[in-house]
């Protein structure tokens, strides 16, 4: 005896299908990332807008910091290396740019080493940031890395939010290296 299926049978498995599918796709996903994708869509940072401390419309652009902050930065150089084993040279100057976007100023300097010194590079442009005036005198701020190179090379705390640039390739802002260049005398 062949058995056919029933007429209401049908309905109900079209209805646990789509309770079923409707549910997976009510699920969503809400850290931007397709069903088929295991990454995330990065979202972009907010940044912070206005002038930091000591800074204003008549700010220059770039500027040399302070002996107090140049030593901030100089010693943590020498800290990171001594406890990678690495031979930095310590930075005899880091120019200085109000960055009104960030709401910090980015500190653009050359660090060299044994290898930089004998080829044709002249050295790493690297940018930290801080929220307080470096040029003065009594600098006693908060100094943090911007870049990759600058986290690696001092230790120091990364900024946040991180800058995030036009691209992946991009992880300073252009005008604090356009500061760092012209420091060096370079086009």
């Amino acid at each position: 005896m062949n058995r056919r299926p029933s007429a209401r049978a049908l309905p109900f498995v079209a209805m646990v299908f789509m309770v079923f599918t409707s549910g997976c796709a009510m699920g969503g996903h809400s850290n931007g990332a397709s069903p088929t994708s295991s990454t995330l869509t990065p979202t972009p940072t907010p940044t912070a807008t206005g002038w930091p401390d000591g800074a204003n419309d008549d700010t220059p652009a770039c500027q040399d910091v302070s002996a107090a902050t140049l030593a901030v930065v100089n010693d943590a150089l020498r800290s990171a290396a001594a406890e990678d084993g690495m031979v930095e040279t310590v930075l005899p100057w880091l120019s200085a740019r109000a960055d009104r976007e960030l709401g910090v100023w980015t500190l653009t300097g050359i660090v060299e080493n044994a290898e930089t010194a004998l080829g044709t590079e002249g050295g790493y442009l690297v940018v930290w940031a801080t929220e307080s005036d470096p040029t003065a005198a009594d600098f006693l701020g908060q100094i943090y890395t911007v870049s990759g190179v600058a986290s690696h090379l001092t230790h120091l705390d990364p900024l946040q939010p991180a800058y995030v640039g036009p691209s992946d390739m991009e992880d300073v802002p252009a005008a604090a290296l356009s500061c760092g260049t012209k420091r060096t005398g370079q086009p």
